[in-house]
């Protein structure tokens, strides 16, 4: 019991130091708009409590970060010293439900320009409470949660985590929206008693969090039909959701057949107009499987799970992203077991399995052939590997099974020592190529030679 309460409360306030530091040095060494598209998410916050006209296009603040400026310091007088011009901008209240995402950034930036208008000021505070925000919601996900703790807190503190986290994009929001619903099943899971009016909130809260932040997280409201049908009283429905259930459980091999069928259905109807099933299987076959063919496979998808940065401009190496994935999997068999339905089990690997396909149907027919037009691509262009990051703790239950076949046992002690050494060099990783990228005149290609010419000029 002592274990158990211990677990409990160190996880999720080792979590929170940890994040608290990280968070913090990004928001000082990452540039202004080095991260994907952030200048298009500084355009649609900004407008949030400005003149929603004089900004519709976005396209005045739809800048990548200008390297040089970093290269030769004079970023602090483009980005910090130097003023905007805001002034035009009239105070105008532009909410509407597909922004509330932009929110925190919004309310952040709005103090900022109060502070001092200009870009960088403006930037900072904005990346602020977006940092605030995702602290705060991860916290309080990973500190609710029934099961996979270390596997949650690990994830949250991946080195892409971090840089989104303190960024003005949307993808704190998204993070925080997928963690708080996994939070709430696992707790959901393991009651054995009718809900109350308060977990109904949390039911009704969780699933407008999810619509609110992108379509794709969505998927995750099919961990709501795995609960358990006690939780919702004893009558008609829930005796009938229970049957069937039991039919499914029974008839195994016909309901993965029956699932097989419907996605083939699926994706003829989504590829209707553009050359029906097979293509599309082939269009997927060669994004997911063929490295010859899509050559970002591994560096924007694979290595983009786990740490591709700025504008895709450099990443953590694979045989780091390699060893993480082991780490991740380690912690996830040797997790404090938790007796849950097979049902949710299964249904998070359909989850992961689902938000790839539904990300890659979404950058296929919205991105590769919609807005670059290329109308004979035999791949999805614009997958990045950020996109699945959060979703990642659907797969940690599947730890629960493995244990039957495959016994790891790793002291609470342990487990934090690994964590926190994992996560500080991941950290520290990431810190340093940041550096060297934007920092140093030659992207850090000659780093240490430089190094020794400045010791000898010192002596």
């Amino acid at each position: 019991m002592q274990v158990t309460e211990n677990r409990v409360n160190q996880v999720p306030n080792i979590f929170l130091i940890l994040i608290t530091i990280f968070g913090s040095i990004t928001l000082f060494v990452q540039p202004f708009f080095s991260a994907p598209d952030e200048g298009t998410h500084f355009g649609i916050a900004y407008t949030i409590f400005h003149d929603g006209k004089s900004n519709s296009e976005f396209g005045r603040y739809a800048l990548p970060v200008d390297v040089a400026n970093y290269r030769n310091g004079s970023f602090v007088s483009k980005y910090v010293v130097e003023k905007g011009d805001f002034k035009k901008n009239k105070l105008e209240f532009n909410l509407s439900y597909k922004k509330i995402q932009y929110l925190p950034q919004a309310v952040g930036m709005l103090i900022g320009e109060m502070i001092y208008p200009s870009f960088g000021v403006i930037m900072f505070f904005g990346r602020l409470i977006n940092l605030i925000l995702y602290i705060c919601g991860m916290y309080f996900a990973i500190k609710k949660a029934k099961t996979a703790q270390w596997i949650m807190a690990i994830v949250a503190l991946f080195p892409i985590s971090i840089q989104q986290a303190a960024s003005l994009s949307y993808d704190p929001f998204f993070f925080v929206a997928i963690f708080l619903a996994f939070s709430l099943v696992t707790n959901l899971s393991t009651k054995k008693e009718p809900l109350t009016v308060k977990w109904y909130a949390y039911i009704v809260g969780s699933v407008m969090m999810l619509f609110l932040a992108k379509s794709s997280a969505l998927a995750m409201g099919l961990y709501f039909m795995t609960l358990p049908m006690v939780l919702f009283g004893n009558n008609y429905f829930t005796q009938t959701i229970d049957k069937i259930w039991k039919l499914c459980d029974k008839y195994k091999k016909t309901v993965i057949l029956l699932g097989i069928l419907v996605f083939l259905l699926f994706l003829r109807y989504e590829f209707r107009d553009y050359g029906g099933l097979l293509k599309g299987s082939q269009i997927l076959l060669n994004t997911f499987t063929r490295a010859d063919i899509q050559q970002n496979l591994d560096s924007l998808l694979t290595s983009g799970i786990i740490g591709n940065f700025g504008w895709l401009n450099y990443r953590l190496p694979e045989w780091l992203v390699i060893i993480d994935f082991i780490f991740l999997t380690i912690m996830a068999i040797s997790e404090k077991h938790v007796d849950i339905k097979k049902r949710m089990i299964v249904t998070g690997g359909i989850i992961y399995f689902l938000n790839i396909i539904l990300v890659s149907l979404v950058m296929y027919f919205e991105w590769t052939i919609g807005r670059l037009k290329m109308l004979d691509n035999l791949f999805v262009e614009g997958n990045q590997g950020r996109y699945y990051t959060p979703f990642l703790i659907c797969l940690a239950p599947i730890g629960l099974i493995l244990q039957k076949y495959i016994k790891i046992e790793i002291s609470e002690s342990n487990k934090k020592i690994m964590y926190i050494g994992f996560s500080v060099f991941n950290f520290i990783y990431f810190i340093v190529l940041t550096l060297l990228y934007y920092y140093t005149n030659d992207g850090g290609v000659n780093f240490l030679p430089h190094m020794g010419d400045l010791i000898k000029g010192i002596n």
